[in-house]
């Protein structure tokens, strides 16, 4: 079944647990959409906080929202039962932090229009980082979603966020076999994927003003938990470009990391492996600057080299973590497997 040509309109699906503190915002964020004819999908699930009964006060004069309750567990069960009670053929799914520009639904609508795609990877970025730590979440995330837009420009698609993100509802419907509900993490990945190996068209948004905003985690362990649980879908991975792309990127760190050991042992390879790596850190750098002038953020030389020297071993802690880790999300264990990305 084709998409319609006729103007398109937006069922905006959002599972959200326990995020009293960001539901003014997001309703707020949500309410000034411009240009577009939309509804949004609030999905509670099991939320231990005041979150529901929030919703539903802060949308209770709104004839376009509707909040439910999970009738099943999880997020995946949650976005199924918002795609349950949506009305329209396009659904734009986000989460319940972030923060959205008033013509974000209406550039998504835009491209559903002018292009051919039934799957659209929206632009996410983090907030104004204020410290190093969020500067360094801040750049390790553009560097994931720079990456993403260069692989589905180049046909490869490797990677989405569940943030920002597009899809022709028939579409979602067919891929609900293979979305994993095994796994806590994965319903982007997992449609990516399922649209990767079904020839469907996948683009990405390419605009300033589809630029979705999330907030860093404020502490280290917070950073690892979030990394770990992205990590816990890996393994269902099926598409073998994305698990090389994977495995290459966990090898060369360890390299990197292997780099003093050596030159200790053998120096004529360690200084062909460290010019390997300092081509390595210039092509990210020209790499995460193009992404930068995108997205309208700074990039310090400097800050990104010390970035680029302890990459290596945030790849591995990320790893250790994934492992050995007491991993939960929202008070929810989550699968402990290899981190891969």
């Amino acid at each position: 079944m084709s998409p319609s040509t006729e103007k398109t309109s937006l069922s905006c699906v959002i599972a959200f647990r326990n995020e009293e503190a960001h539901l003014t915002k997001l309703i707020e964020g949500l309410k000034k959409q411009q240009n577009v004819s939309f509804e949004v999908v609030l999905i509670d699930d099991h939320s231990t906080d005041n979150s529901f009964a929030l919703a539903n006060k802060l949308t209770a004069d709104l004839p376009t929202f509707t909040v439910l309750k999970n009738k099943g567990w999880g997020k995946k069960a949650a976005l199924a039962n918002g795609v349950a009670a949506s009305r329209f053929d396009y659904l734009v799914f986000t989460d319940a932090d972030c923060i959205h520009p008033q013509n974000w639904l209406a550039n998504m609508a835009h491209y559903f229009n002018s292009s051919s795609a039934l799957l659209l990877v929206g632009p996410v970025r983090l907030t104004k980082p204020t410290n190093f730590f969020e500067y360094f979440q801040a750049f390790d995330f553009l560097s994931l979603v720079t990456s993403a837009a260069g692989a589905i420009g180049a046909s490869r698609p490797i990677m989405c966020n569940g943030a920002n993100l597009a899809v022709y509802k028939d579409l979602w419907l067919a891929a609900q076999s293979s979305l994993k509900e095994e796994w806590a993490s994965g319903d982007d990945i997992f449609l990516l994927q399922y649209c990767k190996a079904h020839k469907k068209n996948i683009a990405f948004v390419n605009s300033h003003h589809a630029i979705v905003q999330t907030y860093p985690e404020p502490k280290l362990s917070a950073f690892l938990q979030q990394r770990a649980r992205w990590a816990s879908k890996s393994k269902g991975y099926t598409d073998n470009f994305t698990l090389l792309v994977a495995w290459t990127v966990l090898l060369v760190n360890l390299f990197i990391l292997a780099l003093p050991l050596l030159f200790l042992l053998y120096i004529p390879l360690s200084f062909g492996l460290l010019a390997l790596y300092i081509i390595k850190i210039t092509l990210d750098y020209h790499l995460i600057k193009r992404g930068a002038y995108f997205f309208k953020m700074k990039l310090n030389t400097g800050s990104y080299l010390g970035i680029a020297f302890i990459y290596p071993l945030y790849i591995i802690a990320s790893v250790l973590w994934a492992f050995f880790g007491n991993n939960t999300w929202k008070n929810r264990k989550i699968n402990q497997i290899i981190y891969l990305l």
